[in-house]
């Protein structure tokens, strides 16, 4: 919610929608006539977006995200065409050894596979 007011601060010609899940504590008079703040869970998609965008700025929502790589396709449907995605995050993959190699989750069909995967996945079964 920083970044979108500082944003529009800074660009006063652009406008601004910052997305998070809960309603963001901010006067109304605090905000600058170019920024506005959508409530939206980005993991049921964002189809009423599409396009919309030049530039798109997410940072630190991947572990919230129930399918991290649907959610980061959906994101890059609300550019328009030449758009920027900034998106600063976690790398959610697990990788072992020297050289590195891909640890995939540990499941019923792979049970030498990374438990920590599956949690950063949200695989619980």
């Amino acid at each position: 919610m920083r970044r979108s007011t500082e944003m529009a601060r800074e660009f006063p010609h652009c406008e601004v929608l910052g997305v998070d899940l809960a309603p963001v504590p901010l006067p109304p008079e605090s905000l600058t006539p170019n920024c506005r703040f959508e409530m939206d869970d980005i993991s049921l998609g964002l189809s009423h977006l599409k396009g919309q965008f030049d530039v798109v700025f997410a940072r630190a929502i991947g572990l919230g995200l129930k399918d991290f790589r649907k959610s980061l396709a959906d994101v890059q449907e609300c550019l328009r065409p030449g758009g920027i995605l900034i998106w600063i995050d976690a790398d959610f993959d697990m990788y072992s050894g020297w050289p590195m190699v891909y640890r995939p989750f540990r499941s019923s069909a792979n049970p030498n596979g990374s438990c920590a995967q599956r949690t950063l996945y949200g695989k619980l079964v």
